[in-house]
């Protein structure tokens, strides 16, 4: 508990674990990303390409739609700085629509497997 305490201490802002599929829109291509965890500094996102340090574009993810900096990069991963910092309040949004996204995906293969079981997803 102590060591969790020390991470969270170090970093400029708590981070919100996520896993939400998004798109990064860059000047070199669009990528499809997965966003990892968010702060009101920035976000985390899983690439099968690195980003450049210093690369610029816009993530769009849910109601994110935010112009990013990558600051930092390893195998798979890269972190992004906002050019204006969220409040907490944004933050909570998008752990709010993480939630309902997993209840839409639920809601949506429910509705596919009871159309494929009637035979109406056959067509």
């Amino acid at each position: 508990m102590e060591q969790q305490r020390l991470e969270t201490a170090e970093r400029a802002a708590p981070r919100l674990p996520l896993s939400l599929p998004g798109t990064l829109l860059a000047v070199t291509g669009n990528q499809n990303c997965i966003l990892v965890n968010l702060s009101r500094t920035g976000v985390l996102i899983a690439l099968p390409e690195p980003l450049k340090l210093g690369a610029e574009g816009y993530l769009r993810c849910g109601p994110i739609d935010h112009f990013m900096v990558v600051t930092r990069k390893q195998t798979g991963m890269n972190a992004l700085s906002f050019d204006i910092p969220v409040d907490d309040h944004f933050v909570f949004g998008i752990r709010q629509y993480q939630e309902g996204q997993a209840e839409r995906e639920q809601e949506e293969m429910i509705e596919a497997v009871m159309a494929w079981t009637s035979g109406k997803g056959l067509r």
